[in-house]
């Protein structure tokens, strides 16, 4: 009996069509028919037609060459930094060079040029001009664009696998098939009976970690489903690992989604005190196309207006490192960030998920793993990977049951990791966004002001700015022997912070930063501007009961 092809459809090989034999593949790849190469002579004077050949004979040879941004790239590995001071192995993109190019254009063509004294066409390098010419044609390139590389199958928007090795158009993903992961077979329409077993081996992996409420083991899970499914998903939530402790597991889980989806240690950056400085590594791994980063050891707050723009946006602007340019570029990137007392603060807040770890020991490092999830997952990668893929299939081939209304900018992710795992009976992952807006430094800041002044100065009453700092500042009367004390001290506190010059509020900036949270409804209350003093042109500010 002839197997449906359907049923046969892999993770690595595709099915062969009926009455056909399968492909012949090595070491996961198909053998590659090389075609005759095409002959391009060497000539004076119009070298912009020798950079047009180039380009036509590099596209012709299937060379992986793809256009990101405003620069040529390819698929390469980078060796990178991993948690606790060990190096990884990264799939990603590098930039071409004219040196690089030069390479390409010899393995696309052969290049001859007129040999006067002997009268015939010889052998000849390709000359530097026309490479040159090729890599500034910005904007005009016929090379495909690219938004990352990935080393595992994964899901196309439509519900396929894309699981072929090279270039997919669907998503835009550069396929580099790892040799040693053995594909493993997932079915088309899996039942909720093969979704749950699926389950139950990823949640196995997860059993030694101290996970402080179901909630929190529903975002590890999250965290394993989700960087092997973004092909289909255009953006997704960062997953925040937190714990009070240092040596808890933070890292440790990190790499264990790492080890899923790239089969190595997780490759992880630090954030700098300098918010400059962070930007700049944001936008080397933007630009470098990595499949799964984690922001390591953010002891502190953590935002950023780039960062919550990769996070939410599909294209992100992005500035190489020494340039004022800035282009645009796809990213597939999944966002970790791992952390002691780690917050999230203002936009990041709905883009955050939090997984909160507590082992309940003084030295949690002395703590011993019975078995290594990485360990367990390096050994037979393939299966992990089905698992994930037969999770989001099953839910699909169900008509998506109890499908959970999508949050803003989320709506594949929710659909395709958190409905399904709610389905399965998990807690939903998406509940600890609002642990991590009511832990925002910069929402309580704003709650604070607006409470304190809608106490001092009442709602719907117009003051100005000057009238803010005056209730701030205002004081007890003072005993016989006694200083005096502010009658507000948290209002005034947190009106030195956001607007304090050397011991004393500023009126000036106080108005800016009350007018970049004009609108705003926190607990009730929302910060309106009225209309201005008629003398002085002073803008005017109410607290609002809403």
């Amino acid at each position: 009996m002839t197997p449906d092809p359907i049923e046969q459809e892999a993770l690595g090989e595709p099915p062969p069509f009926p009455g056909e034999e399968p492909a012949p593949y090595l070491n996961g790849h198909a053998h590659e028919v090389v075609p005759e190469r095409p002959v391009i002579q060497v000539a004076e004077g119009r070298v912009d037609l020798l950079a047009t050949e180039a380009e036509a004979a590099i596209i012709g040879a299937d060379l992986p060459i793809f256009q990101r941004g405003r620069e040529l790239v390819r698929p390469t590995q980078f060796e990178v930094p991993a948690a606790k001071g060990r190096m990884t192995v990264s799939a990603g993109l590098t930039t071409i060079t004219q040196a690089g190019m030069l390479d390409t254009m010899s393995k696309a063509a052969d290049w001859v040029k007129w040999d006067g004294r002997k009268k015939k066409t010889v052998p000849a390098n390709p000359p530097q001009l026309p490479a040159s010419i090729l890599l500034a044609r910005v904007g005009q390139w016929q090379f495909p664009s690219i938004a990352g590389v990935i080393t595992a199958p994964t899901l196309r928007p439509d519900g396929s696998m894309l699981h072929a090795p090279g270039y997919d158009p669907a998503t835009r993903l550069y396929h580099a098939v790892n040799a040693n992961l053995e594909p493993e077979y997932v079915p088309e329409h899996p039942t909720i009976e093969q979704a749950n077993e699926a389950l139950r081996l990823l949640d196995d992996l997860l059993d030694e970690f101290p996970f402080v409420a179901p909630v929190d083991r529903a975002v590890g899970l999250s965290g394993l489903l989700t960087p092997v499914l973004r092909g289909a998903i255009p953006v997704a939530p960062l997953h925040a690992i937190k714990a009070s402790t240092a040596g808890t597991g933070k890292s440790y889980l990190a790499d264990t989604v790492s080890a899923i989806v790239a089969g190595r240690p997780c490759p992880v950056i630090s954030v700098s005190s300098d918010p400059k400085e962070t930007e700049s590594r944001i936008n080397g791994l933007l630009l470098g196309g990595f499949p799964m980063v984690s922001l390591d050891n953010v002891n502190g707050e953590l935002g950023g207006d780039l960062l919550s723009q990769a996070i939410t946006q599909p294209t992100v602007q992005v500035r190489r490192l020494g340039g004022s340019d800035i282009f645009e570029v796809v990213s597939r990137a999944t966002w970790f960030a791992t952390g002691n007392g780690i917050r999230v603060r203002g936009d990041m807040t709905r883009r955050t998920i939090i997984c909160n770890l507590d082992a309940g020991v003084e030295r949690p490092e002395m703590r011993e793993f019975h078995h290594s999830p990485v360990d367990d997952v390096l050994a037979s990668r393939g299966r992990y990977i089905a698992a994930i893929l037969t999770i989001a299939r099953a839910y699909v081939a169900a008509n998506m049951p109890g499908r959970l209304p999508a949050p803003a900018s989320f709506a594949e992710w929710s659909d395709l990791v958190r409905s399904p795992l709610v389905w399965l009976g998990c807690a939903d992952p998406w509940n600890t966004t609002e642990a991590a807006r009511e832990d925002d430094p910069e929402l309580n800041t704003l709650r604070t002001v607006l409470a304190g002044l809608a106490d001092a100065a009442g709602t719907n009453e117009l003051f100005p700015a000057r009238r803010a700092v005056e209730l701030a500042n205002a004081k007890t009367l003072a005993y016989e022997g006694q200083p005096a004390e502010f009658t507000r001290p948290d209002l005034r506190s947190t009106l030195m912070e956001v607007a304090g010059v050397k011991g004393t509020i500023d009126t000036i900036r106080l108005g800016r930063w009350l007018l970049g949270r004009e609108g705003r409804i926190v607990d009730g209350l929302r910060l309106k501007r009225g209309r201005k003093d008629g003398l002085n042109k002073v803008s005017q500010w109410l607290i609002e009961a809403v």
